[in-house]
Parts: C-alpha cells; structure tokens; sequence
C-alpha cells in the first residue's frame, strides 16, 4: 500500500490537463497544418495516452531510462531528434516487446527487416532488443526512406506501410515539401504520432531522468558477462534481465558491444570511455504547445466492461446518459444510439419484452445471425446503427471479431464489411486496420500495425522503476545485510536461448531442392519472402555472410516445401471480381482450379463480392 501511495503523489510531477491540438505544428521540420476533424482525432488518442495518470508516469519513466541512448543515436546519424517519439509509440521501451506479428524489441523489428538493415538476429546475439544498435537500425531504414522522398513525415509513415506502400498512396508534389494538411483523411499513423509528441515531448528526453535509478553503458566486446557483472559491481541476473539482446553469456569479439546496467540511488556510475560526455541539458518547462483545459469527452466510465485500447483513436464505445441506470430502456446511449444493457441471465426474448422492442428489430439492429448470438451482460442497441463510424480507423486487437468491432463503433455489419472489401465469412486479423469512414480504396493494400502481446510477468524497466520508488519509501536508517557473493560458473559461457538449428540442405519427401538465379537490386530480405524461408536459412546453405551482400545471376541453393516449389516461377497477377463473376468462372478463365484460387488468396468458402481483389499464380 505505501508503494501505491508514493506513487501517486509521485504524479503531480506529471499531472497534465488535458490539451488542445495546436492548429500547426512542426515535425521533424515539415510544417503541419491540423485541421478541426483530425484535432478531434488526435486529441481522443490523447486522451487515451494521458487518461491513467499513474500508467503515463510509468511510461515516461520508462522512456526516460532509454531515451539519452536514442537523442545520441539519432543526432550523430542526423535523423530528426523528434523520432524519438516513435520508439515509443512502437516498442514502449521494452526490450523484449513482442508484437502479434512476431515484430520484437525497441522498434518493432521482424526478424527478416532487421537482418536486412544489418542488425545481427542470430542464437548468440539479436540486436532487435539492443537499444544502441536496433536505433541505428532503425536510423538506416529512415535514411534510406528520405532519399526517396526527403520530406520526414512521409518516412515516418513509410516506417508502418514501407516504401512502396507509401509512394502508392501519397500524392508527387508531397516529395519534398516542408508543409503538409493533415485532415481526416490523413495517414492514421501521422496522427497517432503527432498525439504522441504531444502527449510526451514536455516529460520525457533531453536530461530528464527518474531520480533514483538510470541506465548507463559498458563496453563489453570480447568478455562474459559474468566479467562485465564483476567490475561494475551490479548483480548478474540484473544484468541478464536489462541484456536480453544476448543469447548467451560470451559477448562476441567481432564489434563493440555496450552492455546496459542499472546504477540506483546515489550509486556511482562506472566510468568507461566518457570524455567527451556532455552534461546533462535542462529540461524544458514549456515548448511552447498551447495547453488548455478542456472538458474531456464523455467515455467509457469505470467498471462498466470498456476498456481503453492505446493504438486506436479514442475510447469506444462512447456511453452518455444514466450509467447506473444502464438495464432500464432509455435511460443510456451508445454511440449516441439509445442502448441498452441485457441482464447476465437474459436471453433476447424477455430482452424483448422488457425493452417492448420486438425480437427481429433487435436482431436487425444488432446483427445478431450465424455466429453472432445474444448473450448476456452486454450492452444492445435498440435503434439502427450508422452507416459510418465517427473516426476513420480501429486496429483489431486480440480476441475482437468483426461483429464485435461493429457493436463497438456502432457501425452496421455489412457497411463494416463493404467499406473493408471483405467478405461475409472473413475475419481480420490481429493488428489489420479497418476502415471505419470511407471504402478503402483499392490502390491501398491492406495494413496491419503492431499490437504488442500481454505480457505475462513484468518487464526489466517496469521492475526497476517500481523498486526503485518504493525503496524511497522504505527507511534509510534500517541497516541493509550485506549481499552474498555469487559463486563464479563453472561454465562461462552460459546459454540463455536454446539455439536454432539450421534444417540441412537435402531433398526430402516434403521438401525440394530449388535453384534461384538472382535478378538486378534482389536482396536476401526478397529473396527470403518469395519463398518463405528464414535469412539465416539461405546464408547456411550457400556459406554466404548478408555482408557480402548479392550479385546479379548468382545462383542461390534453397530448400522449400514441394508445394511451394510446385509455384515457383509462377506469374503473381490480381484479379477485381466483377459482377456476375463465380470462383469457378475464374478458374476457366485461367485455367486453374477453384481449390487453388482458394488456398492462394485464404479462403475457407466459395462467396464472392464485387470489387474483391484475388490473387491467381498463371504461367507467364
């Protein structure tokens, strides 16, 4: 209780009203013009981000541990310092985040990207989950972004839908311009960034750091780190649980590898290499963000079963009306609909009677069919529901299904399912971006964005902070006993993460030998995709290291499973069904089977819908 207690007072060093979107602001050096739908937008996520006081102060504590590493990075790779807003919005800095999509570390690497961008992923060492070198990863990837398109924002967006998504849904005269309009129509991913910067730029960088803990770097090429335990002094199960880049205890001799360790209280940091360390700046009181108080937008109250989910933009649904009065009719809205909540032992009969609605106009109003049946201690809308939501995007989270999404935005099922182009037996997929407004169009490929997974036990950074404020608590005058000494290891080099092994090279009953010959600005990050084999995989087989990088006609050695290998060389083109159009009529007209049309393109029935995109592998 008294750690609870210190905390909470701990957050008036962070209480904030809440903000207005400033009309314009400048990121990263482009000058944004903010119009009022997507202020309306941005300050919702805000909302999100600084709605729990103490869950914003963890988080700002926690970016401070990191964030002098990332200003460092970033201003020697000259890469705008406002994108250190984006590790946050990607990793949390979290060492070991992982996303549903297998993305992992301080910037959301998949294993593949990172490999291409020179990050070492391997049993030894994975430098997705080093904050020095996955920011210098990540600084290469911007590079290379900007030269394309040298305007910032534009690679900030890149960085979510790469740079061929982004060049396909971004208008020429964007290339270079040092002013943009942001509107609702905007890139998602814009906005949630600008809310971000907003939400944290007065909190977190630039010298400001958690008063009695910090994080600081020891060179640690060549050594175990067991060594490296014993000549800072900092215990060795710390230092694994704030050094999981590494697989096992012998650092690699090869490069410079900084081992990161937490100094507490008025412990001394190690000095190593710090000449030309620079004191710490001040923190900035003001940049100058207009910061007034406004009435926050009436959401989901406590213990009514919402939840806020950071990633989309705002809180749905929105509740107004008597919430305590929640199972009476009339009495609530949702979503500005009248609503109601069913009782736990309710069944949509005696909802019926009770509401004096009748069963089909409920099931109407609510899309109860098939798979999406009534159930109680839910909340029913007893008036139809828009054709559009109020905001332009929601990301899937886990266990969400398309019905839900519905229910929750007060969107129509099937105006849900056509503004998606998906059919009526589909389900998205954790992290895909739903459309809520508009059609997607269909020169924008589906997009998904990392949700990161629950985590089962607490992070190293949350574990810091969180001993660190209550040991602020805790009478200096009791005598600490003195920590045993931890017996040195027999064996120094200790494996933390079994390794992978490598499948060898040899045709088997599932498996075929196949020979890629390797076309003009083809990298192993491409090569890798085609034909769904791991970077690792492909540099064991033909002994190349990625350093060595590829030439054109070089022939690469690759084992894939037959059906794949039964595709290979096979021509990629979209088909747009058209009205009338049946899979077995697409079938004739390539001459393909309608099994394989399915299995290309996942799906599970035979419905189709006008305007739906399928893939269909042809001879050329």
């Amino acid at each position: 209780m008294s750690f609870i207690i210190l905390m909470m007072a701990s957050l008036s060093s962070l209480a904030q009203a809440p903000m207005n979107v400033p009309s314009t602001i400048t990121v990263a050096g482009v000058k944004l013009k903010i119009n009022n739908e997507a202020k309306k937008e941005i300050e919702q996520t805000l909302d999100l981000l600084i709605r729990s006081q103490y869950h914003f102060q963890l988080k700002a504590d926690r970016s401070n541990l990191y964030m002098h590493f990332v200003e460092d990075v970033l201003k020697k790779e000259g890469i705008p310092d406002d994108f250190k807003y984006l590790a946050i919005q990607e990793g949390e800095f979290i060492s070991d985040a992982v996303s549903t999509s297998n993305a992992v570390g301080f910037w959301q690497f998949k294993k593949a990207s990172a490999q291409e961008l020179g990050l070492r992923v391997d049993n030894v060492v994975d430098e997705r989950k080093h904050i020095i070198a996955s920011t210098i990863g990540a600084t290469k990837y911007l590079k290379r972004s900007n030269f394309v398109f040298d305007n910032w924002v534009l690679s900030l967006q890149s960085y979510l839908q790469g740079l061929t998504g982004t060049q396909r849904s971004v208008a020429d005269k964007l290339y270079g311009a040092k002013s943009m309009n942001i509107t609702g129509k905007s890139h998602w991913y814009i906005k949630k960034f600008i809310a971000h910067k907003l939400a944290f730029q007065d909190y977190v960088g630039e010298g400001r750091k958690h008063p009695e803990v910090s994080l600081n770097e020891f060179e640690g090429k060549g050594r175990t780190l067991r060594q490296v335990s014993k000549d800072i002094k900092v215990d060795y199960d710390e230092l694994k649980r704030f050094n999981k880049w590494l697989n096992q205890s012998q650092i690699p001799g090869d490069k410079s590898y900084k081992v990161i360790y937490p100094t507490k209280g008025k412990q001394q940091i190690i000095a190593q290499n710090r000449d030309n360390q620079k004191p710490a700046t001040k923190p900035k009181t003001n940049t100058g963000t207009n910061r007034t108080k406004r009435r926050p937008p009436v959401s989901a109250q406590a213990g009514n079963a919402f939840r806020p989910l950071e990633g989309n933009v705002g809180v749905y649904p929105q509740m107004t009306g008597n919430i305590s009065r929640a199972y009476d009719a009339g009495q609530i809205k949702m979503n500005g609909i009248p609503a109601v909540r069913a009782r736990a032992d309710e069944n949509i009969q005696s909802l019926s009677r009770r509401t004096g609605l009748s069963m089909k106009k409920l099931t109407k109003f609510n899309d109860i069919a098939g798979n999406n049946r009534f159930k109680g201690d839910t909340y029913y809308y007893l008036k139809n529901k828009k054709v559009k939501g109020k905001v332009h995007y929601h990301v899937v989270q886990q266990n969400e299904t398309l019905w839900s999404i519905a229910q929750d935005y007060g969107i129509r099922l099937n105006k849900l399912r056509q503004k998606n182009r998906m059919a009526e037996s589909d389900q998205p997929k954790v992290g895909r971006v739903l459309w809520l407004r508009f059609i997607r169009p269909q020169n924008i490929p589906v997009e998904y964005s990392n949700v990161l997974v629950a985590r089962e036990e607490v992070s190293a950074e949350d574990r810091l902070i969180t001993e660190a404020s209550l040991a602020t608590a805790v009478e200096r005058s009791v005598e600490k006993p003195k920590a045993e000494e931890v017996p040195p290891s027999k064996e120094e080099n200790e494996v933390f993460v079994q390794p992978k092994t490598i499948r060898p090279l040899i045709a088997t009953e599932t498996d075929s030998i196949v020979v890629h010959k390797v076309k003009a600005k083809e990298t192993f990050f491409a090569i890798s995709r085609i034909y769904g084999v791991e970077i690792d995989d492909i540099l064991e087989w033909n002994q190349l290291s990625i350093q060595d990088g590829l030439e054109v006609n070089q022939e690469i050695k690759l084992l894939v499973p037959k059906a794949k290998a039964e595709v290979i060389g096979l021509e990629e083109v979209m088909h747009e069904v058209k009205v009338g159009e049946t899979l077995w009529s697409i079938s004739k007209l390539y001459n393909v089977t309608v099994e394989d049309i399915k299995k290309w393109n996942d799906k599970e029935t035979n419905e189709l819908s006008p305007g739906d995109r399928l893939k269909i592998l042809k001879r050329p």
